[in-house]
């Protein structure tokens, strides 16, 4: 992986093109440092790909403790809720990769993405669906015992 340093230069620079002719991923900065960035405009490629990818593996990650958390407690109430809210989660992520990213993204890349994502959403939702035989098994088994008395 390439690391990248900036070094404050004291003389003035001047653009060939204006800010907003440059096409690239525009970045904002989370961490106010020394420089007082705002704003950045990122054109290579490959540090696009990684921006993108930390910011996509980090909120992948929130989804994925969500759905482990949900598989490990035993509450029926909440589980059928946080597989809903992990599968909203998921559509929402995906919604943000194809309208924000894929301009900037490559197809491959791009890809990649969703195809995480739509493995982890066949997972949840057959979760969901075994949930609700269970549930209803669940169901059967209290009227069967209540018939027998």
């Amino acid at each position: 992986m390439k690391s990248f340093a900036i070094k404050k230069i004291d003389r003035e620079l001047e653009l060939d093109e204006p800010l907003c002719a440059i096409k690239g991923f525009k970045y904002v900065p989370k961490i106010k440092n020394k420089l007082e960035v705002s704003e950045m405009t990122i054109v290579n490629p490959e540090i696009i790909n990684t921006l993108v990818a930390f910011s996509f593996n980090k909120k992948y990650k929130k989804i994925l403790e969500l759905y482990l958390l949900t598989l490990q407690n035993d509450d029926d109430t909440t589980t059928e809720g946080a597989l809903m809210q992990a599968l909203d989660e998921i559509a929402r992520l995906r919604a943000i990769m194809i309208r924000k990213y894929e301009k900037v993204l490559s197809k491959k890349a791009t890809e990649k993405f969703l195809k995480k994502l739509k493995i982890l959403e066949n997972e949840i939702r057959a979760k969901i669906v075994d949930f609700k035989l269970m549930q209803e098994i669940e169901a059967e088994e209290i009227q069967e015992k209540g018939k027998s008395r």
